[in-house]
């Protein structure tokens, strides 16, 4: 039986923002901040949704999914794609345990 109340709270304008930003620093470093912007996005993602009213937090770094980034994208060049499903895969193994339930400290006031 089903349970749980998930609630997005994320609004548009916030989100613009954030593509604007994290785009331009993707376009001057020719990609290499890519990580990091997917991390910015993720960490806005979970600011802003809810579980059964618990806030949601991600706490990956740019840094720490730098180094997998850079082999899967080596692999999916060098098998002409057939590696990013496996890939993509340790990306969201990799995202899934960097995300929890948000302490007290966690929380940003608006």
């Amino acid at each position: 039986m089903a349970h749980g109340k998930f609630e997005f709270k994320g609004d548009g304008i916030s989100f613009l923002w954030l593509c604007i930003w994290t785009g331009f620093l993707c376009f001057i470093t020719i990609g290499i901040y890519s990580p990091w912007a997917y991390c910015e996005i993720e960490k806005w993602k979970a600011k802003n949704t809810y579980i059964d009213g618990k806030q949601l937090v991600f706490k990956g770094t740019g840094g720490g999914i730098f180094g997998t980034w850079l082999l899967i994208f080596f692999l999916s060049f060098i098998t002409l794609g057939i590696y990013m499903p496996w890939g993509m895969c340790r990306i969201i193994r990799w995202k899934t345990n960097n995300l929890y339930y948000a302490d007290t400290g966690d929380v940003e006031k608006n």
